[in-house]
């Protein structure tokens, strides 16, 4: 029988969607990371319905990826600010658009470029890095079980020993 949330799932994967596997989450992540803070400015700008938005906000507040605060302009109002455990989605939201720009392009060229702020040159991108720091793909890395995996992640692993049908 099929868990009845991912998070019953012992997979870091499955875990993380649980909190940001919603695409009107990332997007909402999306306007964080771009300075958005306000419920209204959220709703007004993605056109979410207020229901949908405070059930995704209401998450990501109790997984600790936003912290809620009084408005210091508006003390009857709040702001929604990335913590630190938010800041560190950053890479990953960085990878979905790096992504979207090669496999999904407008043909009228890069919706979004990123500069770095110290130097005014544009950020290289996100990849997985070797020790000694040079770029892997998926076929230069070997997943081993580590010291929580379960049954289930030792099945997925030995997948990839499995000789192929012929």
């Amino acid at each position: 029988m099929p868990p009845v949330s991912l998070s019953e799932m012992n997979c870091a994967v499955a875990r993380t969607l649980e909190v940001v596997g919603d695409w009107w989450t990332l997007l909402i992540l999306r306007n964080a990371f771009h300075g958005m803070r306000t419920f209204d400015a959220f709703q007004q700008q993605l056109g979410i319905s207020s229901s949908v938005l405070s059930s995704r906000l209401k998450t990501l507040t109790e997984a600790g990826v936003l912290e809620r605060r009084r408005s210091r302009d508006d003390r009857r109002s709040f702001e929604y600010r990335l913590t630190d455990c938010g800041l560190d989605l950053y890479p990953v939201l960085i990878s979905l658009m790096e992504w979207g720009e090669r496999w999904a392009a407008d043909p009228r060229g890069r919706r979004l470029d990123l500069i770095e702020k110290a130097t005014g040159q544009p950020v290289a991108g996100v990849a997985v890095l070797s020790a000694d720091g040079r770029p892997l793909s998926a076929r230069d890395v070997r997943p081993e079980a580590g010291p929580a995996s379960d049954d289930q992640t030792r099945d997925l692993l030995s997948l990839r020993h499995r000789p192929a049908a012929s």
